[in-house]
């Protein structure tokens, strides 16, 4: 891989020449689109997560951090008995997750861009014939898997052409964002709902992105906690799939716990932080610094900061974005054409 020399107003300006860049330009328009469809969704949809024993919320690749996002939120902002578990596990070992409670009382959310993800039509086959309740979230409201589901929430205005997500990722975790505030703190829904007010906050932190990756790192660690861990993986997963460069997520204290040892000049240690743990989280991504490694604060004054720390979360995705085609530009890699990757996995039989 051969890398050259490049500013960060060169990389910037050859960012915004990609299609990821350009759609996830537009999450802001993509979130209010979110936040309406989860508003004027059925209150029996709201009712049958409000009375579940257990609420199973799955998705492959960007689709399972979603779930983790939305899952934590709901415990955390509805009390509701959420959990995310990767569609593999949920299609390979469902006597397992669903454990303990009667299937007609663990409702079933699947997470899919392009609904047409092999995995997730054949779960919603198989929760089908067991009887399950079931949700579908999307990009497409006319993909196969709205079909299987007892529930189709889709916005249109997250789709994309891009093979990585972006403004799909954000719309799709805002919409199960905002459905849990239905049954949860007024504030937490009013603050949902001016995010795309504050969109504009992440201009600074997608400024210092493009600074960072003009530094060309060696690696990338985020960090991030609650809610916050689907957003670190979510940024993890940008910067592997679109530059190449090794990069780890982790909840902040465990990151003392061996994995500090990258810690070095070239190593950017990104901190999604926030909430109650603020202080003892901040001190790790200070102790990283002392290492050498370059730190890239996310919060608590990061993009949104008036809003509740996990309602802000979809904004501090974007610089994070940023980054990931940042460093991609530097080392020479297209955004475009990702290495081995298409839109949509497709299994097919043998």
């Amino acid at each position: 891989m051969t890398t050259t020399a490049m500013s960060a107003a060169e990389i910037r300006e050859r960012v915004e020449r990609t299609t990821p860049w350009r759609e996830a330009r537009s999450g802001g328009a993509a979130i209010a689109a979110a936040l309406a469809v989860a508003r004027h969704a059925s209150q029996a949809v709201v009712d049958r997560l409000d009375e579940a024993d257990r609420i199973v919320i799955t998705g492959a690749g960007s689709s399972f951090y979603i779930a983790q996002v939305a899952a934590f939120a709901m415990r955390e902002q509805a009390d509701l008995p959420a959990e995310a578990q990767p569609l593999s596990e949920v299609l390979l070992r469902p006597e397992a997750i669903f454990a303990g409670a009667a299937l007609t009382e663990q409702p079933l959310i699947v997470v899919s861009r392009s609904g047409t993800t092999t995995e997730a039509l054949e779960v919603l086959k198989a929760a089908g014939e067991r009887g399950q309740y079931t949700i579908a979230v999307t990009c497409r409201p006319a993909a196969p898997m709205a079909d299987l589901a007892d529930v189709a929430l889709a916005v249109p205005e997250g789709d994309e052409k891009a093979i990585v997500m972006t403004r799909s990722f954000v719309s799709q975790a805002t919409l199960l964002l905002r459905l849990a505030a239905r049954l949860g703190d007024d504030g937490f829904a009013a603050d949902l709902d001016a995010l795309p007010d504050h969109w504009a906050d992440t201009e600074p932190f997608i400024e210092r992105a493009f600074e960072l990756a003009a530094t060309d790192p060696s690696r990338l660690v985020v960090l991030g906690a609650g809610a916050a861990f689907g957003i670190a993986n979510e940024a993890v997963l940008k910067a592997t799939e679109t530059s190449q460069v090794p990069a780890s997520a982790f909840h902040p204290l465990e990151f003392r716990h061996g994995p500090m040892s990258v810690c070095e000049p070239g190593v950017i240690v990104a901190g999604l932080l926030g909430g109650a743990a603020l202080r003892e989280e901040k001190r790790v991504v200070e102790e990283s610094a002392a290492l050498g490694a370059t730190p890239f604060l996310l919060g608590p004054d990061g993009p949104g900061a008036s809003l509740d720390p996990t309602a802000r979360l979809p904004l501090c995705l974007h610089p994070l974005q940023a980054l990931a085609l940042g460093i991609a530009v530097r080392r020479g890699l297209d955004p475009e054409e990702p290495r081995h990757l298409e839109q949509v996995v497709v299994i097919g039989a043998e």
